[in-house]
């Protein structure tokens, strides 16, 4: 990957951290400058929960270890060496980890920026993924949405604005920077 820095490590959970890092020597909109490396050492097993963007893709690779993809209702097993795999937006996706498997798993945005990172950050600011209001802060200042059982994407909207909105009123301000 080049000259790449770590410019910040968030404890996301027991167990589970995860790097964001910037390799200066990929221009700007590369989905190589900024790359987001998931690390679980197998003592928790991460769980990110169904859930789409509306505004960006993201491409999903595995480091080392295995994690299970669901996409759109189909599950695949992503292995280390295996190519990325490309979630497109609007795309209802989830990812589960293996119990006692160490896993580093690595998300680079579509397009490119710096905005991915600040989303992680500000959703693990409180040393954790935070508590329901704080996610639904995050989920709604970052367009990202919960895949509500209802299987129209635009259900989950209304319901990220409407409690989106109302979780502005519990949960800590937006973070703007690293």
């Amino acid at each position: 990957m080049g000259s790449a820095n770590v410019l910040k490590t968030l404890r996301v959970d027991k167990g589970i951290t995860m790097d964001i890092t910037v390799n200066e020597s990929e221009p700007e909109d590369s989905i190589n400058r900024y790359v987001m490396d998931t690390i679980c050492t197998g003592e928790k097993v991460i769980y990110v929960p169904p859930h789409w963007h509306k505004t960006h893709a993201e491409y999903l690779s595995v480091l080392e270890g295995r994690v299970e993809v669901t996409v759109n209702g189909d599950k695949v097993i992503l292995k280390a060496g295996d190519p990325a795999l490309f979630v497109p937006r609007r795309v209802v996706h989830s990812i589960k980890g293996f119990k006692n498997e160490k896993l580093v798993i690595r998300e680079r945005p579509d397009p490119a920026g710096m905005y991915k990172a600040m989303f992680f950050n500000d959703i693990a600011s409180t040393g954790t993924f935070g508590n329901f209001w704080h996610i639904l802060r995050v989920f709604y200042d970052w367009e990202t949405y919960l895949a509500l059982p209802l299987y129209f994407q635009f259900f989950d909207e209304v319901f990220m604005t409407i409690f989106g909105g109302i979780a502005h009123l519990f949960a800590p301000r937006k973070l703007e920077k690293l």
